[in-house]
């Protein structure tokens, strides 16, 4: 690659960068701004239906100013083969999200973990097995015992508690 191309390409990806980062900028104003319009909570100890929203907003303001001062670093660069594992995680997410109903929520985790942790690289036995089983497991537990959200029990429906 000639040296004009080179500095064509970094101001290229310089730009692409910035504007990145303005759109995460504007969009976490906007989310901010909406967030703040949500009503207040009943209760002194709720945190309300803003909060969420608020927290994102206000992640993606700082993100954005960090990625806008961070661009000519190209700190955030790609490395080589991360497009296909993002494509494959993109794919992965939305099987998870068909397979949900259907399976339910621990077994569609467990098997997105584990084509996730395949994509991503690690192919130790025990971590592809344990982890995903104690994370959906204990995220299962904490949503429906704790929380009282209900999560779709799907094929293990009567299994679990």
């Amino acid at each position: 690659m000639k040296s004009g191309d080179t500095e064509r390409t970094s101001a290229a990806s310089l730009l692409s960068d910035r504007i990145i980062a303005a759109v995460m900028v504007v969009l976490g104003v906007v989310l901010l701004i909406l967030a703040f319009g949500f009503p207040e909570p009943g209760q002194p100890e709720d945190p309300g239906t803003g909060a969420l929203p608020q927290l994102i907003g206000f992640a993606l303001v700082v993100l954005g100013v960090m990625l806008l001062f961070n661009a000519e670093r190209h700190v955030i660069a790609p490395e080589p083969g991360s497009r296909l594992r993002t494509a494959l995680m993109v794919l992965a997410g939305l099987g998870y999200t068909l397979l949900l109903g259907p399976l339910g929520f621990v077994l569609a985790t467990v098997l997105f973990m584990v084509v996730g942790m395949l994509i991503m690289g690690i192919g130790r036995v025990v971590r592809l097995i344990a982890v995903p089983i104690v994370v959906a497991l204990a995220v299962y537990y904490l949503f429906t015992a704790a929380l009282g959200v209900y999560l779709p029990p799907g094929l293990i429906e009567g299994v679990l508690p």
